[in-house]
């Protein structure tokens, strides 16, 4: 091959080499710049360039110098003694020094790249600490403000641990060498015989070790706070008596002996350096090992509460500062089971709000009422507050998103990517109503969107960014996209927005085709210049290749607001360096909910809103990246009012909670309060209770609060000991409240609720009767609600016929203290506990049980005709009739009858 081809190849294959490498960073960038976010690529990726670089250069300038030092020395290398006698090596020529200088240097270099290229994803640790912010709370131990824990220690412990490792790798590489070379003799452990150059670069390069050893044994005082190995996360009495000292004289010891070794360059030092060394490693044995043992076994465990109480307080306090549980107010909450029908009417539009609908169980209603085409699909239910026609009112809705996977008829490239692009609309219902099926009635419903109230409108139904959207789409291209089915014909559209990447140039149709794997995108005729490519279009997925550096809440939820829809996404600001403060699972030790995130569902936009100015890991996030955190100044009008406090944040706050209310250390220490989450059944099952959002109103408060909400019971017990909202409304959002109940007495709990539902006869009889005629009883979220000083259980009961996946509400059960009722609705439910005084409370169109219908009930000047009265008990006892029989025809016509008697009244 002559050297015309070598040139011709070489010009062929460097290019296609440097693009292999540097595509996915242009492609990277070209995205966050259409994002407006430029900014953070080049601050991510320069940091990363520079770490990579200088922990090149200093491994390099650390293994490439003593190499070539430890080559020249094997000049004069004597294999006759060495381990390498009998074999046929010569080092002694000029031209075997030259060629193994060569190879200790380049094996120096990739040495050094290798230790490089770990720096590369520890971008996080060194932009913290370049950017570091105090905290304004110090620690308990050292006094030591915890931005120092949290910002400056992590990356203080990666460089000395790197450093460390560069310098005892080095150490042991040239002593091996200058054994098996025969340049070092090793007569005993005090004795040794070898060159002068030979010790001292031994010598030079253990002092180097030992003092970064020192450093670190200095350091590893501060990480005692992070101990997870006693009562106490963080340092007990042991580590503060014991440990403590014997890392301060390890510290001494050790710097005592990099001074010595160092001196014995110059000075005869005698067996000084072998004895200190035993008597460091016989402190680090006892003193860090065998005493603290001996010392937690027969002092400590026998007086542990005496001797750990200081400590369990460290715990306690660090422990609700972490979790921002320092705040939390506590109020005895007397749940006297006094509930009452004024108490009711007097919280009607509470009352009005509970929610029916099981998120679980509505996802398929929706699926099957209003997916209407095989191309859409809905993900998820998600649960907010709506003002409609001047009433707030709590709603369930859900994206109509585009699906996965097309039909196998319709799944074709230019169907997959240029025509079938965004999902259409959404579906929103009250959570309380229902139609006389048994279905939601649907708010915003159809294609396109119809809706109730002009408060609900829906100008940009499209949905290009969805929760679950996966690949990528080319919009404005020379094919219509799909937009919604309309009769036997279909409406077509153009994406008229900024989102994505545009194809202005080949070289950028090329690096999408390269990037993308897809040879189809230069093919096709149908892209042009004025195409966009939309990459990363799930929202969690777009969150995270813009600001990786925030942990994100598992539920991104669907908002309309001012007729566009966007999604909200909850992010957190984490740490696991929080001082004396307990791990969760995860291994995080500090949390904060600092940062809302809107999505545009239709553009693809991504704005960050901070709303926990006081966070210091955000604080230092923000100066690392200016400009793109905004203040809530600048939130579009209306969203504040839907954001929700995220729940997976709650779940974890509830766990620590449960543990950490105890304050003082001897309640806590014995465990005598635990609490933790209560069961609940659901599908013939004991699953733990999730919390849950309710629109109701606080004790003591006049205006109705979103709020999230968990009852919690002590543990391995299932009676009700308390209960933890957190608060979603606009200038109250995130305070957590805890209500306390009276220990003296009992409070029923979720589990003990459902096991009375069980037992009452009528209850059983009537779920097992419809459960034997082809249909399956489900029975939704058992929902604890607070109404005054007193508590209102409600549980939906759900039924799904054999063969058609459509669950239907068909009951309500209601529970309040001693009494339970089961009934078509809520409010027949409530009369039926409370009786002829409940007709007040009671909706006009309602039914009773009995089938009488009280005056009170009716409009007010409407005229009561005893025999449409008397007609409709008959109706209402044949419904009965055919309810047990299982008779659905005959129901369904009954029910029609009755509808047509109460709308003559």
């Amino acid at each position: 091959m002559n050297l015309r081809v070598l040139r011709i190849i070489a010009l062929i294959a460097i290019p296609l080499f440097i693009l292999s490498i540097s595509s996915s960073y242009i492609f990277e960038w070209l995205w966050l710049s259409e994002m407006g976010y430029s900014q953070i690529f080049w601050t991510l990726r320069g940091t990363q360039v520079i770490l990579t670089v200088l922990a090149f250069l200093v491994a390099a300038l650390f293994f490439v110098p003593n190499f070539r030092f430890l080559a020249e020395q094997l000049k004069h290398a004597n294999l006759g003694n060495s381990p390498l006698q009998g074999s046929n090596i010569n080092l002694n020529t000029d031209f075997a020094s030259k060629r193994i200088k060569q190879f200790f240097t380049l094996g120096g270099l990739i040495m050094a790249l290798i230790f490089a290229l770990s720096f590369y994803v520890r971008w996080d640790e060194s932009l913290r600490y370049i950017s570091s912010v105090p905290f304004g709370e110090t620690d308990p131990m050292f006094g030591r403000d915890i931005g120092f824990y949290l910002f400056e220690l992590p990356f203080l412990d990666l460089l000395q641990s790197s450093l460390t490792s560069i310098v005892f790798i080095t150490l042991v590489i040239i002593t091996l060498a200058y054994v098996f070379t025969g340049l070092l003799m090793i007569r005993s452990f005090t004795e040794f015989n070898a060159g002068k150059k030979v010790l001292n670069h031994i010598k030079l390069n253990a002092v180097i070790w030992l003092g970064l050893l020192a450093w670190g044994l200095f350091l590893t005082r501060y990480n005692l706070l992070f101990k997870a190995d006693g009562i106490v996360f963080g340092a007990g009495y042991t580590d503060v008596m014991y440990q403590l000292p014997a890392i301060w004289i390890m510290f001494i010891m050790t710097v005592g002996l990099a001074l010595l070794v160092l001196a014995s360059r110059w000075v005869n030092t005698g067996k000084a350096v072998p004895v200190l060394a035993i008597i460091t490693v016989l402190v680090m044995v006892l003193g860090r090992g065998v005493l603290p043992g001996v010392v937690q076994q027969f002092n400590v465990e026998p007086n542990e509460l005496e001797l750990e109480s200081p400590y369990l307080e460290r715990n306690i306090e660090m422990t609700r500062l972490a979790y921002n549980l320092h705040n939390v107010r506590e109020v005895d909450y007397q749940a006297d089971d006094t509930l009452t029908v004024s108490d009711i009417a007097n919280n009607r539009d509470a009352i009005n709000n509970i929610r029916l609908w099981d998120s679980r169980l509505l996802i398929n209603t929706y699926k099957q009422l209003q997916e209407i085409r095989s191309y859409y699909e809905f993900y998820s239910v998600d649960n907010d507050r709506y003002m409609v026609d001047g009433n707030v009112t709590q709603m369930m809705l859900s994206a109509r998103e585009i699906a996965r996977t097309l039909p196998s008829q319709s799944d074709t490239w230019v169907n997959r990517h240029m025509q079938f692009t965004h999902g259409y609309g959404l579906v929103m219902s009250p959570v309380t109503e229902t139609t006389s099926q048994g279905e939601p009635r649907l708010s915003i419903r159809n294609l396109p969107p119809t809706w109730d109230s002009d408060d609900l409108r829906v100008d940009k139904p499209a949905i290009y960014y969805g929760e679950n959207s996966t690949g990528y789409y080319i919009v404005n291209s020379g094919v219509e996209e799909f937009h919604y089915p309309e009769g036997d014909a279909n409406v077509y559209t153009n994406y008229s927005g900024q989102g994505g990447i545009q194809f202005s140039n080949f070289f950028r149709k090329l690096l999408f085709a390269w990037e993308l794997g897809d040879i189809n995108i230069l093919l096709t005729d149908y892209i042009q210049e004025d195409s966009r490519l939309q990459i990363w279009r799930s929202v969690q997925e777009r969150i995270r290749k813009i600001t990786p550096f925030l942990q994100l809440d598992r539920d991104p939820y669907l908002v309309l607001n001012n007729g566009r829809l966007f999604w909200i996404q909850d992010a957190y600001t984490t740490s696991s360096h929080f001082p004396y403060s307990q791990r969760y699972q995860n291994g995080i030790n500090y949390i904060r909910n600092s940062v809302k995130i809107v999505v545009d569902a239709y553009e693809g936009t991504v704005d960050y809103f901070i709303i926990d100015e006081e966070d210091p890991v955000l604080d230092v996030y923000d100066s690392i990246f200016p400009g793109v955190f905004k203040s809530m100044d600048e939130l579009p009008e209306g969203l504040e009012s839907q954001f929700r406090y995220p729940q997976d944040l709650f779940e974890v706050q509830i766990e620590k909670f449960s543990r950490y209310h105890m304050k003082t250390p001897q309640v806590f220490y014995n465990q005598e309060d635990l609490w933790t989450r209560p069961n609940e059944k659901y599908g013939g099952r004991q699953m733990l209770m999730e919390p849950y959002y309710v629109l109701a109103r606080l004790p003591g408060e006049k205006e109705l609060d979103f709020m999230l909400i968990s009852p919690l019971t002590p543990e391995n017990r299932d009676n009700m000991i308390s209960w933890m909202a957190a608060n979603s409304e606009p200038g109250n959002y995130g305070d957590l409240v805890v209500y306390k109940l009276p220990k003296e007495r009992l409070i029923y709990g979720p589990a003990q609720i459902e096991a009375r539902i069980d037992q009452d006869p009528e209850i059983s009889r009537q779920l097992a009767l419809w459960d034997q005629r082809g249909s399956r009883v489900i029975r939704g979220n058992l929902m604890v609600i607070p109404v005054e000083n007193s508590f209102l259980y409600v549980e939906p009961v759900f039924l799904l016929a054999e063969g058609v996946d459509i669950p239907q509400l068909q009951r309500v059960i209601v529970a309040i203290g001693e009494d339970i009722s089961m009934q078509p609705t809520l409010d027949q439910a409530l009369f039926d506990l409370f009786g002829d005084e409940a007709a007040a409370i009671v909706e006009e169109t309602q039914l009773v049980r009995d089938g009488t219908v009280p005056v009170e009930a009716l409009p007010e000047g409407a005229a009561v005709n005893r025999q449409a009265l008397d007609e409709i008990r008959s109706i209402w006892e044949d419904l009965k009739s055919a309810l047990e029989e299982g008779n659905w025809t005959r129901y369904g016509e009954l029910l029609n009858d009755l509808e047509e008697k109460i709308n003559d009244l």
